[in-house]
């Protein structure tokens, strides 16, 4: 019995040893007077605790997440650095649906895992 027992054990240590897969997340940016979908794609592997952050140059007016997961979310921000409050927040529901601002006011962005 107590070699069942130890057998479980180190299965169990060795199941919860295996990393597990990082969500790779994608969205297309573009500035005002650019089509949505036709400006810059950014494509990273945030994992929890450790973002994928940067900052736009010039900002952006519209934005569509090409792929997600569904831990993660894209923030938007006014100011470089990520600073100026979150200007808009876009789930993974929202993928394959463009994001518009009638002016470029998107300076930054952060995308998070939970």
């Amino acid at each position: 019995m107590q070699f069942t027992s130890t057998f479980t054990a180190l299965v169990a240590v060795a199941l919860c040893a295996v990393p597990q897969a990082l969500a790779t997340v994608s969205f297309n940016v573009a500035p005002a007077g650019t089509v949505c979908g036709q400006g810059t794609t950014i494509t990273c592997t945030p994992s929890p605790g450790h973002p994928c952050k940067g900052n736009f140059n010039p900002k952006q007016a519209s934005i569509v997440v090409t792929q997600a997961q569904g831990n993660c979310h894209v923030s938007l921000y006014p100011q470089n650095n990520q600073a100026g409050g979150v200007a808009q927040r876009l789930n993974t529901d929202t993928t394959g649906t463009c994001v518009f601002t009638s002016t470029a006011t998107w300076q930054s962005y952060g995308i998070y895992c939970d």
